[in-house]
């Protein structure tokens, strides 16, 4: 019984602590710094930016957000790169407000 209990604790536990994602900010920035050509300093630094806002604003959140939107938005956010927060934070926003909104819809004939 004693061992139940343990396990039944460690699987509310791993749910409830959700690490965030590991994207890679230094290559994401470098590579849309790049784009297009010669790599922009500005754009880099703009994007350091960006990245660590959407970061700080996901990170106290992150483990209450249903795991189907945490797992969707991952990979949103790190589809054929080294991943965004700033991606991935603009999905959980959409995915957030998509499901209050698909909460209260009524069908109306």
């Amino acid at each position: 019984m004693k061992r139940v209990i343990g396990v039944c604790a460690l699987a509310v536990s791993a749910t409830a602590y959700a690490a965030m994602p590991n994207f890679d900010v230094k290559q994401h920035c470098s590579e849309v710094a790049s784009f297009g050509g010669n790599p922009s300093e500005v754009i880099r630094q703009a994007c350091y930016q960006q990245e660590q806002e959407a970061y700080n604003e996901l990170k106290p959140n992150w483990d209450r957000l249903p795991a189907t939107t945490r797992g969707h938005c991952d990979e949103v956010a790190s589809f054929g790169g080294p991943g965004s927060y700033m991606i991935l934070n603009a999905c959980v926003q959409q995915e957030s407000a998509a499901r209050s909104s698909n909460d209260n819809f009524t069908f109306q004939k």
